[in-house]
């Protein structure tokens, strides 16, 4: 496994946060949400990686899920834009969700969740070198789906949350 680390670079001083940071997307249409089948870890997680230098972090969301299903998204806010873009700040979407994940990783990762959606008619189609399949799932499905706890609960709040109202469950 490859060993990424984020490193914070202040004066002179170059620094390692202790931490990878990861970005996934979650994709809703017709109460199904979208997921992928891992090859590393085995299981349904939501189409996500790393992010990489001079991404923002809805970005690498973005790239990551048009990586691993063929699908071209655009990450959406999960809160209102506060400030209108100017000559010295362009809000970027806010995820619905964050959090810190341990397992199958060396160094804990910081991982943020974004909604998504599609904003083009490409097929859905699986890199098979990250993932051994896309499916939608239903609520009905997620119950004995092969996934993290952390999956089920965070895809159960997407298919009942989406801001596209006309999508969800």
């Amino acid at each position: 496994m490859v060993r990424r680390s984020i490193l914070i670079q202040d004066d002179e001083v170059t620094k390692d946060t202790g931490f990878v940071l990861i970005c996934s997307g979650y994709l809703v249409e017709q109460g199904q949400v979208l997921l992928v089948h891992h090859n590393r870890f085995g299981k349904w997680v939501p189409p996500g990686g790393h992010i990489e230098p001079g991404e923002t972090f809805a970005e690498t969301a973005v790239r990551e899920f048009k990586e691993e299903t063929g699908l071209l998204v655009e990450a959406l806010s999960a809160q209102p834009v506060i400030h209108p873009p100017d000559d010295n700040a362009t809000p970027e979407p806010v995820p619905f969700y964050v959090d810190t994940e341990r397992e199958g990783f060396r160094v804990p990762a910081i991982v943020q969740f974004f909604y998504v959606r599609r904003v083009g008619d490409d097929q859905l189609q699986a890199q098979l070198e990250e993932v051994h399949d896309t499916r939608w799932f239903t609520l009905a499905d997620l119950d004995d789906l092969p996934t993290f706890e952390q999956v089920r609960s965070l895809a159960r709040f997407a298919l009942r949350n989406y801001p596209i109202v006309s999508e969800r469950a």
